[in-house]
């Protein structure tokens, strides 16, 4: 018998109607619709019921899977309501994963932070060294004279494979079109950027200018004709060969231009003029110490003099040094500063169950490696976002971040302390147990419950030589009855 047309939409209405079913009941739904179909097409008397009867039945199946498929989103955000609710474990490390996330925003959206977080952008950065005079307060500081330069360029081949040096000095820039502005430049050795990596060795021939990005953005609008032109600086012409890329510039000092100086200008500067020292060093003959500093000895017309040769890596992530510093000072002063542990005296009728302190334990590491790098974090963008010196930053990221982060762990352990032991979520419903005149009869505190039925916890008001800590009290399952309502929200935050 060949199937009716209205037979034929209806099982299409239901086949597609299945779609919507979730999938571990697709397929029976699917064949008992079909079979309650082919029962109602087939006792039809007339052709006009036989036209009807289907379609309106198969309307059923469509209304029957829009209600089960409600149903299973509806089971779906409960759980995950639950999953979310205030107190739960999930809830409270998704909002350190966000705080911590936050802070990286921040310190990458400043640029002093950013400098400090991301890799040095120059070529084998991990060999160039920055010198300066070992009497020097902050290696950031101009220490080395032109003429220490100028010696060391003939007799430090056996250590050295390069060698570059830089003055910062503020010039009047004019184009032809344009006003006089006065920007920082730093005045370099020809081979100043070969050194870094960020030109060639045949590029443009000295006397050449390279922009900054920054100050190219900010000075001229980002105009790309002005790479090529004729520039004069203090009365001299100098070609703009280039612009710099973006935080190319991480040395120590601030500047809108780097001028590449021809050997002849270069000799003009005065032998006792100061500036910064950049040198590739030869690993083989140098040697580092642990801390990525090394020291140079130079005799001298019988003058012994002592030089710091401080790895550029290390100068430009100075905020890594100091922040293994302040972890490590927080985590030996937090014993000192709780006296209360984590090993409270339960009272049980039976053992835990197997999970449940491993359970504990990969919570309370969870929220300690979240909780560590948001202060960090937090106290680098403080510190090195608003460009402070070397010097300065280190001590305002040290008394910022050694208390921040040691009450960040004290929150932690408190935080874990009014935790259920088996769930895992925020004690709530606090009680006042008992009276301060009978603490020596009766033991008087606060009590915690576990919305989920799982214990008790009390907390002594007075410590005593009989109930000096928190004691956890679980609750056999005569107490279940009690506990049919959903679970209350915690009273404290997280």
């Amino acid at each position: 018998m060949k199937p009716r047309p209205a037979s034929s939409l209806a099982s299409l209405l239901v086949r597609s109607a299945s779609l919507l079913v979730p999938r571990s009941r697709r397929a029976d739904w699917t064949a008992e619709w079909l079979a309650e179909l082919w029962h109602v097409g087939h006792v039809s008397d007339t052709e006009s019921q036989m036209s009807a009867r289907p379609v309106a039945f198969a309307a059923g199946a469509v209304n029957d899977a829009v209600q089960l498929r409600a149903h299973s989103l509806h089971a779906h955000l409960a759980r995950l309501r639950a999953f979310l609710q205030p107190g739960a474990p999930a809830r409270c490390l998704l909002l350190l994963a966000a705080g911590t996330l936050a802070a990286l925003s921040l310190c990458l959206a400043l640029p002093g932070s950013r400098r400090v977080l991301l890799p040095a952008p120059y070529r084998h950065a991990e060999s160039l060294v920055l010198i300066s005079s070992s009497g020097s307060t902050d290696p950031a500081t101009p220490s080395i004279h032109v003429a220490d330069y100028r010696e060391w360029t003939h007799n430090t081949a056996p250590l050295f494979s390069d060698l570059a040096f830089y003055r910062v000095a503020d010039k009047t820039f004019h184009l032809a079109d344009g006003p006089q502005r006065r920007l920082a430049v730093a005045q370099a050795s020809p081979n100043f950027l070969h050194l870094l990596g960020l030109a060639s060795a045949s590029g443009t021939p000295a006397p050449a200018l390279y922009l900054t990005h920054a100050a190219w953005q900010t000075r001229y609008s980002g105009d790309p004709r002005l790479v090529g032109r004729v520039s004069d600086i203090d009365g001299a012409s100098v070609r703009i060969a280039g612009i710099l890329p973006a935080d190319a510039w991480q040395l120590p000092g601030s500047v809108d231009a780097v001028l590449l100086e021809s050997p002849a200008m270069l000799a003009q500067l005065a032998p006792t003029a100061r500036g910064f020292a950049i040198a590739r060093i030869r690993g083989a003959v140098f040697p580092p110490p642990r801390d990525g500093t090394r020291f140079m000895v130079e005799t001298r017309y019988g003058v012994v003099y002592h030089y710091d040769c401080v790895s550029l890596p290390r100068l430009l992530g100075q905020p890594f040094s100091n922040v293994f510093l302040v972890l490590f000072l927080a985590s030996i002063a937090l014993p000192a500063t709780l006296p209360l542990s984590l090993s409270e005296a339960p009272i049980r009728r039976g053992p835990l169950p197997l999970f449940t302190l491993p359970r504990r334990a990969a919570f309370l590491l969870a929220k300690a490696a979240l909780v560590a790098p948001l202060v960090l974090l937090s106290s680098i963008a403080l510190t090195w976002g608003p460009s402070f010196t070397t010097n300065t930053a280190f001590l305002i990221q040290f008394v910022t971040g050694v208390p921040t982060l040691l009450f960040a762990f004290r929150w932690t352990l408190h935080d874990q302390r009014r935790r259920c032991p088996e769930c895992l979520r925020r004690l709530s419903n606090p009680a006042r147990v008992g009276q301060a005149s009978c603490n020596f009869l009766a033991w008087n505190g606060t009590e915690l419950l576990c919305v989920r039925g799982h214990g008790l916890l009390h907390i002594p008001e007075l410590p005593t030589s009989w109930f000096s800590t928190q004691r956890w009290l679980t609750l056999d399952a005569s107490w279940l009855s009690l506990f049919t309502e959903p679970s209350s929200a915690s009273p404290e935050p997280i």
